[in-house]
């Protein structure tokens, strides 16, 4: 029998974020998260009561167990999961580690369709080729 995995919602629509998850993939070994694409994700969301707008400002993991975090509280959540990343998520337990982490978190979601376009993204989905 498989063990449960994790949930990764994620938004798709963001070069930035698909070449993010993309390096995750590369680093979950041992395939323990469920990387889920925000297009696909609206009956699991409805399932965990996660809004769209909330989606729209932070990636949410839900644990196994079906615990629901958001942002770098995600990070710190599924990073004990993924054994290179293990010692940078257990950091997070540091006094005031996560509140630094969210404000770094924050800005980097805020800013990441203007990051999307400073990697040259190459697909249709970047927001450099999206009607706004």
């Amino acid at each position: 029998m498989q063990p449960s995995k994790g949930k990764l919602i994620f938004d798709d629509q963001c070069e930035f974020c698909l070449w993010s998850i993309w390096q995750l993939r590369k680093l979950d070994w041992f395939k323990v998260i469920e990387f889920i694409p925000l297009a696909k994700a609206s009956q699991i969301m409805s399932s965990h009561s996660i809004t769209p707008e909330a989606m729209q400002s932070k990636m949410h993991y839900i644990s196994p167990c079906g615990h629901v975090t958001a942002g770098a509280e995600a990070f710190r959540a599924f990073g004990k999961k993924i054994p290179i990343l293990f010692p940078l998520a257990v950091m997070l337990h540091i006094p005031f580690a996560l509140k630094l982490a969210s404000f770094i978190y924050m800005k980097l979601a805020v800013n990441r369709y203007a990051i999307s376009r400073l990697i040259k993204c190459s697909s249709k989905n970047c927001s450099t080729h999206r009607k706004t």
